[in-house]
């Protein structure tokens, strides 16, 4: 999500609207969906300092936010669903008025590309992130334990679900 928002390969959805008319902004969500804002590819630091700057957009108006403790888990619940149809190209179930079309509009439901190092090495973390967000478990049955899984190509069952040179 967050390094295909910024390299312009993702295109983030319109926000979620609730019944009140304001927007929804997801749990730990980092990057502007206003339609046309020139700061959508702006990776800000915190879901705190976004919602700083949709506030600077006129015609938009935000829920109001939990101020302060510990999440709620259907909160967090709720954010991974959104993050898992985002990484699978699926539109947000909720209608929506405000914002950029998905993915889902322009009909792309390819693979994502299998996150690399710049050294060229599989990013391990960043792969295992990917799969959770795709609704895998980690490890896969083939790996057997969590340090051993998404690092070898030819015994890990979850390098199928990206595009990778090996295709």
């Amino acid at each position: 999500y967050l390094q295909k928002v910024v390299n312009g390969s993702l295109e983030l959805p319109a926000y979620d609207l609730n019944p009140d008319g304001t927007i929804k902004i997801y749990y730990s969500e980092v990057f502007c969906r206003v339609e046309d804002c020139s700061r959508a590819q702006h990776h800000y630091s915190a879901t705190n300092n976004l919602v700083l700057h949709i506030k600077s957009h006129e015609g938009i108006h935000l829920q109001e936010g939990q101020k302060g403790g510990r999440i709620a888990q259907k909160v967090v619940d709720a954010a991974v669903k959104w993050y898992k149809g985002l990484m699978l190209g699926a539109e947000a179930e909720v209608p929506s008025a405000i914002g950029s079309r998905s993915e889902a509009e322009d009909g792309a439901s390819e693979r994502p590309p299998l996150p690399m190092k710049k050294n060229g090495g599989v990013h391990v973390t960043d792969m295992r992130k990917q799969v959770v967000l795709m609704g895998h478990k980690i490890p896969c049955s083939a790996c057997g334990n969590r340090n051993n899984c998404c690092k070898d190509m030819e015994s890990c069952e979850y390098f199928h679900l990206f595009q990778h040179d090996m295709d």
